[in-house]
């Protein structure tokens, strides 16, 4: 089974999956998309950790200290960051933290990953801001507003499309360095309330 879904909150990922391994759907991939293997229902406790890329000796060193504590690595890769491990134990509250500040360290990798992620798409945005690549004129057909009947209709149909992809640049641009910045946010609101577990 494949299911699409993406998360931000690692507590409110490992609850979802644990309900599907408490419903009989074992994590076997990861990503956006999800893929489950049947299990015999409650069979597995799943906990998710954030890593950044690792060398291939790294990976394998990180997967046998799980290994080696109970815990099989059922999803990740050496450059995913989101790392999926399930224990067998069938102890609902088996953990591969020892404490709220080891937990809340995941968060503080994702946040500076994801800040990662926004420097390219800030830079660019604000480079290229000034040079009025960012405010496009919408139609550069000369004449267009003048025009009268089907020769405007027919004008501004054939323009449309090209003022369409013109502007589509810097709306992803923007929209990409709005998104991450919210993530980066909301990241920082997660790791805090981890740091403190207590505190409502």
């Amino acid at each position: 089974m494949k299911t699409f879904k993406m998360f931000v909150d690692f507590d409110k990922e490992e609850a979802w999956l644990n309900r599907k391994a408490a419903e009989g759907w074992g994590l076997v991939g990861a990503g956006f998309l999800y893929t489950f293997a049947p299990i015999a229902p409650g069979s597995a406790v799943v906990r998710v950790d954030y890593r950044p890329s690792m060398s291939a000796g790294d990976f394998d060193d990180y997967r046998n200290l799980f290994w080696d504590a109970g815990w099989r690595h059922v999803a990740g890769s050496r450059w995913s960051g989101a790392q999926y491990f399930a224990s067998i134990t069938r102890d609902a509250d088996a953990d591969i933290f020892s404490d709220p500040a080891s937990k809340a360290q995941r968060y503080q990798r994702a946040m500076t990953m994801t800040s990662a992620l926004l420097l390219p798409f800030f830079v660019i945005t604000v480079a290229l801001w000034p040079q009025g690549l960012l405010s496009p004129d919408l139609y550069l057909t000369p004449g267009l507003w003048e025009m009268e009947g089907w020769q405007f209709v027919r004008a501004f149909a054939f323009e449309t499309p090209f003022m369409l992809l013109r502007i589509a640049g810097p709306v992803v641009l923007i929209g990409a360095c709005v998104a991450f910045a919210v993530q980066i946010v909301y990241q920082w609101v997660l790791y805090r309330r981890a740091l403190s577990p207590t505190r409502v």
